[in-house]
């Protein structure tokens, strides 16, 4: 079992050696919490996951790294996860979903340990390669079950090891604990230049202050597959927006139409106008704030913004994504927005 948790630490998620075989002999805790459960929740690699409060937990658990042991059930857990330097792009997934099945089956073939089975399963929505393996060391055999996801954001293996004669029976409650597992975007909180504003970006996104491509916003940021910056300009600096109340609260049909004429207007009038399509407004609340909701598509490309009004400024938070890339920058956004504060 060493052999392997080594290869797929190395290879898979980039830890440090003597981190992925502390499950073999160093010092652990005892942590004991009968009938509570714990949630263990890196958000540097983006990865929870819930388990029994009833656990020994390994001391040389580090970030990329996390081992316990689950007397109840008499399962060793480990989760090793880490996350991406830059998000994968979709056109990768597919070559890279292949690259970590591959790497896994010469893995286990390379340990001394009999692959029982590997099939790639759905957990939660995200695909994982699972694995079964058995294998014989100085307490007996014993087995293993892992579960290896590869996601745009970055890499994760969580392994359940045990007896032998116990995985037929712990089968249905390591389903039950692996089915627990949560993904999402790491993330860093970012202060809005000038102002109190703060919101949260993935991690992996640089920050411009000082944007040369795009002078009437404050900051700029972006990885490979999104872009995002936040406006903020005066009122009464700004004739373009003099249409704009001083509030988004309370607004009557009318004054809705009237914005949304105004920004349809603003829109056609940019060099880019003629290839904007599928435009679309919604007033309402955003994360408890009142505001305005501007999506649309251009060449390929599609823009959203949320847009406030406040202290006799217009504030936009905008983010700007390839179609191709929707699914990772839907989830991403989602994440960002609920973090506004003004």
């Amino acid at each position: 079992m060493k052999k392997i948790m080594l290869a797929l630490s190395i290879a898979l998620l980039t830890v440090p050696a003597g981190a992925a075989l502390a499950e073999d002999g160093a010092e652990s805790v005892i942590l004991p919490a009968a009938g509570e459960n714990f949630v263990y929740d890196n958000k540097v690699s983006g990865i929870s996951m819930t388990i029994p409060g009833n656990r020994v937990e390994n001391q040389d658990s580090n970030g990329p790294v996390y081992q316990a042991y689950l007397p109840d059930e008499g399962i060793s857990l480990s989760i090793l996860s880490r996350a991406h330097a830059q998000p994968y792009m979709e056109s990768q997934m597919k070559e890279k979903l292949a690259d970590a099945e591959k790497f896994l089956k010469e893995s286990i073939r390379n340990s001394g340990e009999k692959q029982l089975y590997l099939k790639k399963v759905k957990i939660g929505g995200e695909t994982a390669f699972m694995a079964g393996t058995s294998g014989k060391g100085e307490a007996g055999n014993f087995g293993v079950i892992r579960y290896v996801f590869l996601r745009p954001d970055g890499t994760a293996m969580v392994s359940f090891t045990m007896k032998e004669e116990d995985m037929k029976k712990n089968s249905s409650y390591v389903e039950q604990l692996i089915n627990t597992v949560k993904f999402y975007t790491p993330m860093q909180k970012i202060s809005v230049k000038g102002t109190a504003y703060t919101y949260d970006i993935p991690a992996s996104m640089k920050v411009d202050y000082d944007p040369p491509v795009a002078p009437d916003h404050v900051l700029v940021a972006g990885n490979r597959l999104l872009m995002t910056g936040v406006a903020v300009l005066s009122l009464s600096e700004n004739p373009e927006f003099s249409f704009l109340p001083s509030s988004l609260s309370g607004l009557t049909d009318a004054k809705k139409e009237e914005i949304i004429r105004h920004f349809q207007d603003k829109l056609a009038s940019e060099s880019t106008g003629k290839y904007v399509k599928n435009v679309s407004f919604l007033f309402g609340p955003v994360h408890g704030m009142d505001g305005l909701q501007l999506d649309f598509d251009d060449q390929g490309d599609h823009t959203r913004s949320y847009i406030f009004v406040k202290d006799g400024k217009y504030i936009s938070f905008d983010y700007i994504y390839n179609l191709k890339e929707k699914d990772y920058a839907e989830g991403v956004i989602a994440q960002s927005v609920q973090s506004i504060s003004l």
